[in-house]
């Protein structure tokens, strides 16, 4: 599935979430003023669960890109965002790029999320989803 948003146009970013005790969110973010991408992700212990310790790290902004090998996800920006464990909801993200200036500008968001206390998890997971720009 993409999502498409044109240079010119309004509309709001939107996270692709999943998991029940921990929450696993992540989103390709689309600044409208500086008309730039940037991919986010966020983990939550959600309350009632339980009760875990979560970070989130390794964040990439990837661009579907022709490659010698063919078409593939290749990592444009990446942010290693090692800066421990928090007690209820962490955050990361990378710099931004301007996906104009991609020959192809559909990108994702791959992150790692990682999860202790009643279990303990770690996966590296992506919203089986891409963001795309129409450009002028």
């Amino acid at each position: 599935m993409g999502v498409l948003t044109p240079s010119s146009a309004s509309a709001a970013s939107e996270w692709e979430c999943y998991g029940t005790e921990v929450k696993r969110c992540a989103t390709v973010w689309w600044d409208e003023t500086a008309d730039t991408y940037r991919a986010r992700a966020k983990i939550t212990d959600i309350a009632g669960g339980g009760s875990y310790q979560v970070k989130v790290t390794n964040v990439k902004l990837q661009n579907f890109s022709n490659t010698a090998d063919g078409w593939a996800w290749v990592t444009v920006r990446s942010a290693t965002d090692y800066d421990g464990w928090h007690g209820t909801e962490d955050w990361a993200g990378t710099s931004t790029v301007n996906p104009c200036n991609w020959r192809n500008s559909t990108f994702r968001v791959v992150a790692t999320f990682s999860w202790r206390g009643a279990s303990s998890g770690e996966k590296t997971w992506s919203p089986n989803q891409s963001w795309g720009h129409f450009c002028d």
